[in-house]
């Protein structure tokens, strides 16, 4: 993401006073959207604050939204071509007629957020009250994007090269980069938690995560676990992230090295995937979603883009370190059967050398 975007995530973690366990975690998902106002008093004074009000302002978004809607279209498109580029060493991974339906379905998601976005209008008091500003309303939202979400699924991850799926998330991922450079700061700033709230349904499992807590009571130690992990998910992946980098400055796939920006973003949204799995599986109480999921989709998807199981393994090692360090110690039974069932597999992959 561009440097001028003002934008870090904050979780938010307090304890359960939701109705039911899914209301819980679906909060704390939400928290992981989130954006700090703090950043603009401390950095760039009250004249940011007063643009930002007024982009935040029903005609604010209506003309951040009226701007995109405009080339929505196009950058589709364009998003299209530049990861068919990316992806022209797999032969037909996905055909012509695959890459106008994805390009044609990414513009109905993206008009979505957008037409939501437009609704979800703060008072003006919120940014003097409230140190951060959120996705409001995230049920709602994943509510109106899951029929077309779902037809994109039944479309293209049934594919008959299954790697597109990664040509799906790149494409997503290319669509946002496009759309927010058309934009300002304050703009980015605001919709950026939007975009990547949309990117990450196409490839991580969280709506499934918080439907799986509705099998536990809100007193149940797995259920305590995930909420306590969840909001930290984006801030777990950064460290692992920066932790792998500098262990391999000179690294190179396909797509370019670590530090390229591309492939940093990628990177934290694998590693945030591996955390909805893991919880996933916890709550689940079975390593079936990481064994028939998770890990097949990387054994589809890392070959292509020339990601060596070296780091593959590297990554989930960095990772479940990560976690146990910040995890309260008596969670650390719990996760243990998950954690190592995970290592293992990308042990067997790494000694394989599929």
């Amino acid at each position: 993401m561009e440097k001028s975007v003002l934008l870090e995530y904050v979780p938010i973690y307090t304890p359960c006073r939701d109705n039911t366990p899914v209301e819980s975690l679906t909060n704390l998902w939400a928290s992981c959207y989130t954006t700090d106002l703090s950043i603009l008093s401390s950095e760039t004074g009250q004249e940011a604050v007063v643009t930002l009000v007024k982009t935040s302002s029903p005609t604010g978004r209506s003309q951040t939204v009226k701007q995109l809607k405009r080339v929505l279209q196009l950058n589709c498109e364009r998003a299209g071509i530049q990861t068919n580029t990316l992806f022209s060493y797999i032969p037909n991974v996905v055909n012509l007629s695959d890459a106008q339906r994805i390009a044609t379905a990414a513009t109905r998601l993206y008009t979505q957020v957008l037409d939501f976005y437009e609704q979800q209008s703060p008072s003006p008091s919120s940014f003097v009250l409230m140190p951060s500003l959120g996705i409001q309303a995230i049920a709602q939202l994943l509510e109106e994007l899951e029929p077309s979400l779902q037809e994109l699924r039944l479309q293209h991850f049934a594919a008959k090269d299954p790697r597109a799926i990664g040509f799906l998330s790149t494409q997503f991922h290319f669509t946002t980069q496009f759309l927010l450079s058309r934009l300002t700061p304050t703009e980015q700033l605001l919709l950026s938690p939007y975009f990547r709230f949309l990117e990450e349904q196409v490839c991580i499992p969280w709506k499934r995560v918080c439907q799986a807590a509705a099998g536990y009571t809100v007193q149940s130690p797995s259920l305590a676990l995930v909420r306590q992990m969840l909001p930290y998910s984006h801030d777990i992946a950064v460290a692992v992230f920066q932790r792998a980098l500098e262990i391999n400055p000179h690294y190179q796939s396909r797509r370019g090295t670590l530090s390229d920006p591309g492939i940093m973003t990628s990177s934290i949204r694998d590693m945030q995937m591996f955390q909805g799995y893991l919880w996933l599986s916890i709550l689940e109480g079975s390593t079936t979603s990481i064994e028939e999921e998770l890990v097949p989709l990387c054994m589809m998807v890392y070959p292509t883009v020339g990601v060596s199981w070296d780091l593959a393994h590297q990554g989930v090692q960095l990772l479940l370190e990560e976690i146990q360090a910040r995890i309260q110690s008596e969670y650390l039974e719990i996760l243990l059967p998950y954690a190592q069932a995970m290592q293992f597999s990308f042990a067997e992959l790494l000694q394989k050398d599929v």
